[in-house]
Parts: C-alpha cells; structure tokens; sequence
C-alpha cells in the first residue's frame, strides 16, 4: 500500500480544469452570465457596490511589528508604497472596490503580481477579469498556471503561480474551485429577468389603452383579412408610437371598448420585489435594511444596523483578505520582516466623534490629547507650551482614580459594581478632607438608549392607531390617552434611572437613598415630559395639514380625484412621525440627562437630611458642566457654581429642569456636578 507521502503526491499530481469564457456554468441565469446579470439587475447591483464601497473606503495601513506588543506605521517599504499605489491608473480605493466586485459577483479574482521599474515599488497589481481565464492548470487543492485571454481577442499567454494571488470563496466538495454567491440565487433573477421581459413586452406592444375590444357576434363575420387590416390599422394608430396614442377612438358596427389592467397588488409584485431583495441580501449576509429603507426602520435601529456591518456582515471577508495579503501577497514583492496589513476600522468612527472621543477616553483613562494636536485638527497654528499634555488635578496615574473609574473612598470599584455611571469622587482616601468630593449627575449612553427607544415604540404604535381616522373625517387625537400611555411607559424607565444615579451618589456620600421618596415626583415629571412631546406632536401635524391643503391646487375635471400620484394626508401625517422618530434621539438623551442631574441632587438633600458625615459641616454645591454644540447660553454657564438649592444664572434648578424655560431645556446635553468642599 502506497505510504501516506505518496498518496498525497497522487492527490497533488497535475490536472487541467477547462474554464468557459463566461465564468462558472452555476451562475448562468437564461443565457446570461454573472458580469451580465450584475449589469442588468438593480438589487444585485446594489448590494455588491453596497459592500464593495463599504470595504474599500476602509484605509489598508502596512505595519511593521516590533515585539509582541509594538508596532509602528510603515509608509516606506515595498509592500506600503505598492498597495498606496496598485498600478499606474488606479488609487487604493478604486483596485479594492474592483477586487471587491469581482470577487462578489464571480466568488474568485486572480491578481496579477508583475513587475514595473517604472513605479515606486517595482510592481504594479492588476486585476484579472474572470472571464479572460480560458485554463487553469493545478492540481485538487490550488492552481499552478493560469492562461489568460482579454475578450477582445488578444493572445493568450500563461501567468505562473509565482506571478498571481488568488482570493476566492470555498466549493463544497471542490476545494480547488470557488463558488459564486449568484449560484444561490439562480431562482431568484429568474423570476426577476422574467419579469423585466414581461413588462418591457407590455409597453412595447400593447396598445396605450388598456382595454379589449368587443364586436357583437349578431353583426356580420370579419374574414381573416379583415380582422387582420383591422387589428394592424388600431395598432399603428393607437399602439406604442401611434399617432393617435393616447385619444379616445371611435368604434364603429356596435364595438365596445371595455377597460381593464393588471392589477400588481393582486399579482403580489411589491412583494415579489422586496422578497428578491432580501433573498439577495441574505445571499451575501448583508442586512436588506441597510441598503433599502424598511418600513419598520427606525432611527435607532437602523444606527444598530450600521454598527453591526463591519462585525458582522463584512468582518470575515476583512479577515480573508488580510490573510490573503499577508500571507501570499506581501512575501512575492517585500522581504522586510515582520510587516503586515490591516484595514483600519476606526476610519468609521470619524463620523461620530462623540463615540470616538468616548472610546478613547476610556482606553486611557485620562486626557488623551494636546492643546496643539486639537488646534491641528482645527486647522489651526500650534501655540507655545500647547505640546504639553494637561492632567487634571483630580486624575491620579497609579491607576486608582481618573475619569471614567469610579472608586469609592473604601478603594471600591464602583463602576465595576453598576457597569455604567461615572461618579467620580477626587479622593481615592477615605480620611483625606483636603480635596472636594465631586459627584457627576450624567446620564450613561446605555439609559439615553433605553428612554430613547420607548418614544420610538411609542410614536410607531401612536400612528398605527391614528392612520385609519386620518383620511376618514373622524377626530384622530385622543389627548388624554395618548399623555397616559406616554407617561405609563416612560416612568419605570426614568426611576430606574434615578435609582441607579440616586444610589451611587448615596453611597459615595456614606448615606442611605430613599427611592419611595421620588415616586411621586418621577410620575409628576413624566406626566410632563408626555403633555410636551404629545402637544409638539399634534401641532406639527396640524402645521403639516395645513400648508398641505394651501398647497393643493384646484382639480381639472380630467383629472381623477382618487389619483394615486397625489399626496393623502395620510402621507402628510406619515411625514410627520418620519421626522418624530429621528428626533426620539435627541429626547431620549434629554429626558435622561435631566433625570440624571436630579437625583444626584435629590440623593444630596437626602445626605443632608440623614446628616451623612461627608455633607455635615461642608460647603454643599452644583456645577453646570456644558455638553457637546450648547447653545450660547448654556456655553457662557460652563463652569458656574451655585448652592444646591439655587437656581442656576438660566434660572433651572438642574440641567433639563421641566419647571424652566423650555427653550433652556429641550434637547440640551449638559450635566452637572454636585461638589461638597471644605468650609
């Protein structure tokens, strides 16, 4: 028996895979191809340029390794300088989209590895159309040599294994093939070819009245030629392209014109559509929402759905070709050592700064930046002294206390105990009486999410109950139900809030919170902040109602008053809670901010009471801490200190006071500090 040695060369021995022209046969959908049907089928297309795009704006850095845990930026080897600039007509992002395309629409793309002493890095990378590979010669798991030969009837010559690199998916069975995501949805395009067949056939030969005609069978028999010379005349005059398209003909003998159409809700072709939609996208593990609007999208979940792309959707193919990079393609053109590549997804995060400014923050757990780094990202001169990094004076660096660690004076982890809020006491010592104690009234990212999506839910279920009454006549608005249920839902949600503020605040403080005592005032302010939203509410829908109808021009009696082109005021209306749900956002943040700020002053007056050691004989006061883009009224307060039952300069209580001004309060991110010093 063969050893086992032996037996693998058997299994590597060279073998020839003929390659037709047009691809892979699997993917062949009525006689057109892959290329053909990425061209010609929107949602195909739309989801493979979706998730090209999406990979290729990410940057591809070069990184050479110094030990386990260094690394540094590479820009001037040969693999940096080649993948800057691929070949002598294309940018990085332009050959990765084409790399991406060709590898979502055929499963496999061979790239060219070739060398150019007239670039940077001696090489140049070309991509390898799939339908220019004529053979592949290789054996059961890779190929040797690809003969290659451009559609345009070139020469067909032969690239070696040393020359290419293939990034290809997996064949069931076949290890040395790929397999086309398209193979998977041959059922799908063929439905929708077809479909584009019959409805191109529909315009193009029937007549623009859509309608039969009836002769009386008591008149007398047309012969062939005459039904023949009758049929031709109708259509040349009133098909596609008469001259008398579109006017109403005058029949003669007793014929009737009898009208009738295709009905496409009884044909189901909306939800043929949106079904070929997400068979496609499942096809390539995207999300169908992130491409196409849903009508169940939110605001909130459709910011999910853009954070879960990267993780989940594109994470493995990331992976894949930077494997596939690193692997194969780096050692053929750079014998540096210890050079890799990775695309660098915080690219994404530019978008937001808050969230990266966050993450930052808390990876270092003190300031991360200089007065001169900031003014550059401003585009602004460096200044004398600005290359110095400011640390606060409350930001230890032995690890025990800083702005987003909160311990106790007992040494205690505190957010390790709630895994979201930041109080944040100055004295890691519980004898030390030198330094303030501060206590943050912020709201974490996690309870502006939760308030957050209790008005989505709710402006969703509002408008599925008043759309049937909109068009009807009937009065739509019950005030009264809709401030209770606003109110029922968001109340155990702001005295969780509280609770959880009121108590870190308690305990840091050496006192007991007491959450029976908030009750009735937590109820009372969701009443509120219900009768507010509810009354913005209704009047933009009246506002909206109204300059529709000043909008609406008189009808011309030709024009059918059920036309659908018109827009209902259940559309007007439907605008209107568009807009509501993307401003849920915005009062979620608010109504947890204020409820935030209250009760670690609510938990104060409770120290006070209960005459907590660390509150008796000390100066009790509230700071306004201003948030990100205030207003100018509220940038001016940055800063301001007042006792803890005053009223700030804005005459609020607390940030997101709801017995202030409104224009003070509505949609403002500023917090504040409750600070106890020494007399």
């Amino acid at each position: 028996m063969p050893s086992i040695m032996e037996r693998w060369r058997l299994l590597k021995k060279p073998s020839v895979v003929n390659v037709t022209i047009s691809g892979d046969a699997s993917t062949q959908v009525l006689n057109l191809s892959a290329r053909e049907l990425y061209q010609t089928q929107d949602n195909l297309q739309a989801v493979v340029n979706f998730l090209s795009n999406s990979i290729a704006q990410l940057p591809l850095k070069v990184y050479a390794r110094d030990g386990e845990t260094e690394r540094r930026r590479d820009r001037d080897s040969i693999a940096a300088k080649l993948l800057w600039r691929p070949n002598d007509d294309q940018t990085e992002f332009e050959f990765i989209r084409g790399l991406m395309v060709e590898y979502f629409v055929f499963g496999s793309v061979y790239v060219w590895v070739t060398p150019d002493i007239n670039s940077d890095s001696g090489y140049q990378l070309r991509i390898i159309p799939s339908e220019w590979i004529v053979k592949v010669d290789g054996n059961a798991y890779a190929p040797d040599i690809i003969r290659v030969c451009s559609r345009n009837g070139g020469t067909a010559f032969d690239i070696p294994k040393a020359e290419f690199v293939q990034f290809k998916t997996y064949s069931a069975g076949n290890p040395s093939g790929y397999l086309s995501p398209i193979s998977a949805l041959r059922q799908t395009l063929c439905e929708q070819v077809e479909a584009g067949k019959f409805r191109r056939q529909l315009w193009r030969s029937s007549g623009r009245l859509n309608a039969q005609i009836i002769r009386p069978k008591d008149v007398a028999p047309w012969d062939d030629e005459a039904r023949k010379k009758f049929a031709t005349a109708f259509r040349e005059a009133w098909g596609a392209g008469g001259s008398k398209a579109g006017s109403i003909p005058i029949m003669e003998d007793g014929m009737e014109i009898k009208p009738f159409s295709t009905s496409f809700k009884e044909s189901e072709w909306a939800q043929s559509v949106k079904l070929s939609r997400e068979s496609v996208a499942a096809a390539y593990g995207v999300n169908p929402s992130l491409i196409w609007h849903s009508d169940t999208q939110t605001y909130a979940s459709a910011k999910d759905n853009a954070r879960a792309l990267y993780a989940d959707c594109l994470g493995s193919v990331l992976q894949m070709l930077q494997q596939r990079i690193n692997t194969f393609l780096i050692p053929k053109v750079d014998p540096t050592p210890n050079l890799y590549v990775e695309f660098d997804l915080t690219e994404k995060l530019k978008g937001s700064f808050e969230e990266r400014a966050s993450i930052l923050q808390t990876s270092v757990g003190a300031p991360w930046l200089t007065r001169n780094e900031a003014r550059t990202d401003m585009n602004l001169p460096p200044i004398e002294g600005g290359d110095d990094l400011i640390t606060p004076l409350n930001v230890a660096t032995n690890g025990v206390a800083n702005p987003d660690t909160d311990y106790d004076y007992d040494g205690i982890d505190n957010q390790a105990k709630s895994g979201t809020h930041r109080i944040t006491p100055v004295c890691a010592c519980k004898d030390c009486k030198d330094n303030d104690i501060k206590i943050k009234g912020k709201s974490a990212q996690n309870e502006n999410d939760a308030v957050t999506d209790v008005f989505v839910k709710f402006f969703e279920r509002q408008f599925r109950s008043i759309a049937p009454k909109i068009n009807s006549g009937k009065d739509f608005w019950d005030e009264k139900r809709w401030n209770k249920e606003l109110a029922d839902d968001l109340t155990p949600v702001l005295q969780k809030i509280a609770d959880a503020h009121g108590n870190e605040a308690s305990e840091t403080l050496d006192s007991v919170y007491i959450p029976e005592l908030t009750e009735k005032y937590i109820r009372k302010t969701a009443e509120n902040r219900a009768k507010n939203v509810n009354a913005q509410t209704l009047n933009r829908i009246e506002k909206a109602l109204a300059s529709g109808a000043k909008a609406a021009k008189p009808k011309k009696p030709e024009i059918d008053e059920d036309d659908e082109d018109e827009e209902t005021d259940l559309d007007i209306v439907g605008h209107v809670y568009e807009v509501r749900e993307n401003t849920a956002d915005t009062l979620g943040r608010s109504a947890a901010t204020a409820i935030a700020s209250w009760a670690a002053i609510e938990a104060t007056h409770q120290a006070i009471s209960n005459s907590a050691p660390r509150v008796v004989g000390k100066i009790v006061e509230k700071e306004w801490i201003t948030g990100d883009n205030p207003r100018p009224s509220h940038l001016a307060m940055n800063g301001e200190r007042v006792p803890i039952d005053a009223d700030f300069s804005n005459g609020q209580h607390w940030v997101g006071d709801d017995t202030g001004d409104p224009d003070e309060s509505c949609g403002c991110n500023c917090s504040i500090q409750v600070v106890i010093s020494r007399r």
